[in-house]
């Protein structure tokens, strides 16, 4: 059976990556996603550490880096979701100063060649912390449907 990949836009902060991970946690059994991350921070001394301690106290997410340039970077990602896990991306890649630039091509390819479930989440950011403002489906490859409970 085929993985769960989350779709998160737009991603306008830094801290929209712990806002979500909290938020699976939150919701019970959303626990053990792979989080794509930007490479500067996936493999800094400092931000290593406290990426990967924030992900095992919200619901053990993990994290892989994910450079944008280099698309071989998205196997381990394929890997994950043909494996029936979760996969958490901000399609738009990283460069946070554009919220409403456009997706990378890896999110489609992702779900094209994975036939996974995709759920997008929408992210508000009028207040000074980023907030959920919308969950739900967008499309299901495999003709089903997900439904995040409320």
């Amino acid at each position: 059976m085929p993985g769960h990949l989350i779709l998160v836009r737009p991603h306008a902060s830094l801290l929209d990556g712990p806002v979500i991970a909290r938020y699976l946690h939150q919701m019970g059994g959303h626990c053990g996603y792979l989080f794509a991350v930007d490479p500067d921070y996936a493999r800094h001394p400092f931000w290593r550490r406290a990426l990967t301690w924030y992900g095992r106290v919200h619901g053990h997410q993990r994290m892989v880096a994910l450079d944008q340039r280099s698309p071989m970077a998205l196997r381990v990602i394929l890997r994950t979701l043909e494996a029936g896990h979760g996969v958490v991306l901000f399609p738009q890649g990283t460069g946070i100063s554009n919220p409403e630039r456009s997706d990378l091509p890896g999110a489609f390819w992702l779900g094209q060649k994975s036939r996974c479930q995709i759920t997008e989440i929408r992210l508000d950011h009028s207040r000074w912390t980023p907030q959920v403002a919308y969950q739900g489906r967008d499309r299901a490859p495999l003709g089903g449907s997900l439904k995040f409970p409320q």
